[in-house]
């Protein structure tokens, strides 16, 4: 009689625990996993993770400023919110990350990607991204969010992404 009871209340309440996730979380815990696999060329002990988002009030910005305590290998991030009317150069010497997604790239891809700093991964959301000079996506394809990467800005770029991530991504252009 006890053990119908306690499966009866397990059933019961199923249907919360096992609630689909937005493509905005699975993208915000893909971006903070991801930065686990990279290692950054300013490397000091007293520094932070820092993601740059154009909008930090809603989707994937919003979820990580919410979980300010996540710390990647013991260093604290910071999510940090930029605007389109910052000096591009600026932005670099700060951003370790910058998130820019996909409702924006036409906008600030011909203006970022030129100047960006080559410590700085750029994360974008569409191919297009990466045909612009982004060096990962995160793109949507059905119910799957897939890892592109462009292996020619990769290549050019200062920091280092472990193996591990570059052997469960896509590239583009092959």
């Amino acid at each position: 009689m006890i053990a119908r009871v306690v499966l009866l209340t397990i059933l019961a309440f199923t249907p919360f625990l096992l609630q689909a996730k937005s493509p905005e979380q699975v993208k915000s815990a893909f971006l903070y996993q991801l930065t686990k696999f990279i290692e950054f060329p300013r490397n000091d002990e007293n520094r932070q993770i820092t993601f740059c988002f154009y909008d930090i009030e809603q989707g994937i910005g919003a979820i990580l400023k919410g979980n300010s305590t996540l710390k990647i290998k013991d260093v604290p991030i910071a999510v940090v919110l930029i605007n389109k009317n910052q000096h591009i150069s600026e932005l670099s010497r700060f951003c370790d990350i910058t998130y820019i997604d996909e409702t924006l790239e036409d906008d600030i891809i011909p203006l970022w990607i030129d100047a960006t700093s080559l410590d700085t991964l750029t994360v974008g959301e569409s191919i297009n991204f990466l045909d612009k000079g982004g060096v990962a996506s995160l793109v949507q394809e059905g119910n799957k969010i897939r890892l592109y990467i462009n292996k020619q800005q990769l290549l050019r770029s200062n920091f280092k992404v472990q193996s591990r991530i570059l052997a469960v991504s896509k590239f583009h252009p092959n």
